[in-house]
């Protein structure tokens, strides 16, 4: 079994607050610059192809203004958005996924 610096859980939970700043910012581009990240890094990363780094962590930790501790444990971003598109419920109206 292969050494994960963050368990599954934990890199999917990175990935629901970087889908959360995606919703912020508006592009993924203006993501991958503020973190930064190369475009083909992210893409792999949110595609799941390649595992979410320690440093795209704590850079995504940078940018939320919160703990790393509390990105990887998905208490970074409100309980009301959506793992899927990353919005909050009040602006949730497009995308098939649920909030929580």
């Amino acid at each position: 079994m292969p050494h994960r610096d963050l368990s599954l859980a934990e890199q999917e939970n990175v990935r629901v607050c970087l889908r959360s700043l995606r919703s912020r910012f508006g592009t993924w581009r203006t993501v991958e610059r503020s973190l930064p990240v190369a475009h083909s890094v992210m893409v792999d990363v949110m595609s799941g192809r390649c595992e979410v780094s320690v440093a795209i962590a704590f850079r995504t930790a940078k940018m939320l203004d919160a703990s790393v501790h509390d990105v990887i444990a998905g208490k970074a971003v409100p309980a009301d958005t959506c793992t899927h598109c990353g919005k909050q419920t009040s602006e949730h109206w497009r995308c098939a996924g649920e909030a929580g």
